[in-house]
């Protein structure tokens, strides 16, 4: 019988596990697929805290709907009968500009009304119909994308905040191509992004904010307990020799060793790269080279009085230079039945991320307060918060900064070198919790294929 270990439980590792498990009669002699997590459980980042009938995503908050592999996973993992979409109001979003809060438009028009644009810079937007299409090849980040399109002041007061909104990162250091690939297509097919969203029209599908009755953190639970392979949680991997046929995985301090035919790293880029330098020092430079800066999240649960001064939506970003260290926060209960207490109110702010890396390591009881403070001034709630959670990563988002694109590719070639390695994860392909399972469904199958032909042909 042939051996799969994934090394790292996140959502990632766990899909790989579950595609390779599901193919696993392709390989002669049969599949055993182990998974190995140092926590005291699976997930990851995706991670529910349940407390006192509050229920807080420390990580992703949900996932767009109609991603084919990540519907195959919920399926599954039983869990269709679970799957819970978003109140339509989440489809309002707002952003801090100017002192106050500003609902995002979906024309200029009503960009201007809301004053998040100024005539003048609606009117650039329109520009985008006439703008050339960039020529030459290099990198281009995020922001210069957006100014050479659609002008200085949206690259400012709409992408800026958003991409904070998707990666706590700056858009002035982002590459786009690799950030957002869709945008960069627009151009590149069609010359201008109004022009590709026009002809895209009814055919782009952009999915449902959808989530579980129990929290993000259902699926990698399940995916553990239902999936047909084995996982072992409170297990750390301290390295991996390279075997005359696979690789042997040295697991905690007590020195204890597992084979394996095939690993699959599912793993944030820093450890993953610690693991591999031995054995490929280019591979291991880049992937060390990927940035994740940390994040905190505070959860602040205020009861009925409160309600009131929260608006019908997903959340809101701020703008930098408004005065807040808070890049935004989520409404959570009005998004998701059953988050918080009837009658209550549940916001989620976040901090740090590529812009304020310092505010996400503040002391807990310091972020804490900061969090109290900024979200009184930003509702005017003038009671204490009834609820507190605060939740720290290390190394949250990865950071797909210019010439991340160059750095892929120069990994997946590295890889090859080292037969039996395969890497998955959101440092590599797409933070998207849709992107994430994708990737770990696809390097699943590969290894299985890798397998299957290695069974028959050992030295292939």
């Amino acid at each position: 019988m042939r051996r799969v270990v994934v090394i790292g439980g996140g959502i990632a590792g766990l899909a790989a596990a579950w595609a390779a498990h599901a193919a696993a009669g392709r390989v002669r002699g049969g599949l055993d697929v182990l998974v190995l997590e140092r926590a005291d459980d699976v997930g990851g980042k995706a991670r529910t805290i349940l407390r006192d009938g509050w229920l807080v995503e420390a990580g992703p908050t949900g996932f767009l709907s109609g991603r084919t592999e990540m519907d195959r996973l919920v399926t599954g993992a039983g869990l269709a009968s679970e799957v819970v979409t978003a109140n339509p109001a989440a489809a309002h979003r707002f952003i801090y500009h100017g002192g106050r809060m500003r609902r995002v438009a979906a024309n200029p028009i009503g960009l201007v009304r809301s004053g998040l644009l100024s005539g003048r810079g609606a009117l650039r937007l329109l520009a985008d119909m006439v703008v050339p299409r960039r020529r030459g090849g290099g990198d281009e980040s995020i922001w210069d994308f957006a100014a050479r399109r659609l002008g200085a002041e949206a690259a400012d007061r709409l992408i800026a905040p958003m991409t904070l909104g998707v990666f706590a990162g700056d858009a002035r250091r982002l590459s786009l191509v690799a950030s957002f690939p869709q945008m960069a297509a627009l151009e590149h097919d069609h010359g201008s992004l109004i022009r590709g969203l026009l002809a895209r029209r009814g055919k782009m599908r952009s999915g449902t904010m959808t989530s579980f009755a129990g929290g993000m953190q259902e699926l990698p639970r399940a995916l553990a307990t239902r999936g047909g392979f084995r996982v072992s949680c409170r297990s750390a991997v301290d390295g991996i020799a390279r075997m005359q046929s696979g690789w042997e995985i040295r697991v905690g301090h007590a020195g204890a060793t597992i084979t394996a035919d095939a690993i699959i790293l599912a793993l944030d880029s820093a450890p993953a790269a610690a693991l591999l330098r031995e054995h490929s020092p280019a591979l291991a430079a880049d992937l060390e080279a990927i940035p994740s800066p940390p994040v905190g999240v505070v959860a602040l649960g205020y009861g009925p009085e409160a309600r009131e001064r929260i608006p019908n939506g997903f959340g809101v970003l701020i703008a930098r230079g408004e005065g807040f260290r808070m890049l935004g926060n989520l409404w959570d209960s009005h998004l998701f039945p059953g988050r918080c207490p009837d009658g209550h109110v549940l916001i989620r702010a976040m901090y740090g991320g590529g812009v304020d890396p310092a505010a996400a390591m503040l002391p807990p009881g310091e972020l804490a307060a900061l969090a109290r403070a900024e979200v009184a001034r930003l509702y005017g709630i003038d009671a204490a918060p009834c609820f507190e959670q605060v939740v720290q990563w290390p190394r949250a988002i990865p950071q797909y900064e210019l010439g991340h694109s160059a750095r892929i590719a120069r990994i997946d070639e590295a890889t090859v070198a080292l037969p039996g390695v395969f890497i998955t994860g959101s440092a590599l392909h797409g933070i998207a919790f849709p992107a994430a399972v994708a990737h770990g469904v696809q390097t699943g199958e590969r290894v299985v294929e890798w397998l299957s032909v290695r069974t028959v042909d050992p030295h292939r």
